[in-house]
């Protein structure tokens, strides 16, 4: 096994507000946060943020589950400070157990088919290309026993989720200063949240397979889940809209291929979003997982919003294959971690 990137660890918690049970008050809304420094001292002038997905926690960035370390050490080895969170309302972060609010878990069932072992349920046509994941991916294999046990509960209310992320990601920016995001899945909508909200404050956003596509679902469903295009709770877009429970009017752009779908994009004149027009934003996507049938369609969605400084990186083209949506466990981790370095380096210099 790899040895871990050597470091000095602090962790802080950040906003919340108290609560009023039936018991007494609880602090609600509060974000875990850990700080990680090189022993050696940060060479490089803005730390790296990142943002796990649904029903993970910020061990998805530390050690990989088959004991390799991961992105935190790559990054940490390179000169990065490194800020891992836990979403709020989940994990170390806590949650009200008094809310309306309902907490689910993955199964083990749904991350065979959708994550580890995809290519024994080909669901989509790009799981047969799955090669990377360690171990068989299925119950009973100690690797994936040991990555499903890290799983949590999380909340299922998307816009809920949203709004707590939103307004403790704002004072984590404010916190931090300048920063680089990374952001997987699920998290990518905070990406987007606290870009627009922060622009200045944002570097560079960075959206590993970011919960999409655009509009609706996809996939496994095609409800209409996102009205505000990227999220379901309000970006900043000029014309601002009037109609706040249907923001966006929508078009839908037929699927070139059969591997691919449909985009749904806003209809022409399509409103600007201009806090992260000029945001450096990286969609990047693996060979092997679902996002392959859609992620295009966040660049589409973008550039039509005014967006000039999105690129699309699919990680085959750069020569990268086999991955599946948490490649950041799989076994190549460290040859995407360096191809999404050097997108940061050119794009900051």
């Amino acid at each position: 096994m790899a040895q871990e990137t050597s470091h000095h660890r602090s962790y802080f918690y950040i906003g919340g507000e108290y609560v009023n049970t039936s018991a007494g008050h609880i602090l609600f809304g509060q974000m875990y946060v850990e700080k990680l420094t090189p022993v050696s001292g940060c060479t490089k002038p803005y730390p790296i943020i990142f943002i796990h997905g649904r029903a993970q926690t910020g061990t998805n960035w530390l050690n990989k589950p088959d004991g390799n370390p991961g992105w935190a050490s790559h990054f940490l080895s390179s000169g990065y400070e490194v800020y891992l969170l836990d979403q709020t309302n989940t994990g170390r972060s806590g949650c009200n157990p008094s809310s309306e609010a309902q907490q689910a878990s993955f199964t083990a069932e749904y991350i065979q088919q959708r994550f580890t072992a995809i290519e024994n349920y080909p669901l989509w046509e790009q799981a047969k290309l799955h090669t990377q994941w360690p171990g068989t991916g299925l119950m009973g294999d100690p690797i994936f026993d040991t990555y499903f046990a890290s799983t949590v509960p999380s909340l299922s209310n998307s816009p809920a989720q949203e709004t707590s992320m939103q307004k403790a990601g704002i004072l984590l920016l404010d916190k931090v200063g300048p920063a680089i995001i990374i952001a997987h899945s699920q998290g990518a909508l905070s990406g987007w949240l606290w870009a627009d909200a922060r622009p200045h404050l944002v570097k560079a956003l960075i959206q590993i397979e970011p919960k999409g596509p655009p509009f609706r679902e996809a996939i496994f469903s095609t409800g209409l889940t996102r009205p505000w295009g990227l999220t379901s709770t309000p970006l900043t877009y000029f014309p601002p809209p009037t109609n706040l429970s249907s923001p966006l009017s929508m078009q839908t752009i037929p699927n070139s291929s059969a591997r691919v779908v449909g985009c749904t994009l806003q209809a022409e004149p399509a409103r600007q979003l201009v806090n992260l027009q000029n945001v450096p934003i990286l969609i990047e996507t693996a060979e092997a997982s679902y996002h392959a049938a859609y992620d295009h369609c966040f660049v589409e969605f973008l550039r039509q919003a005014g967006c000039g400084r999105v690129e699309h990186l699919k990680l085959p083209d750069v020569g990268i294959r086999g991955n599946g949506h948490l490649q950041f466990l799989e076994r190549n981790s460290d040859e995407i971690a360096k191809t999404l370095e050097t997108w940061i380096e050119d794009t900051l210099a």
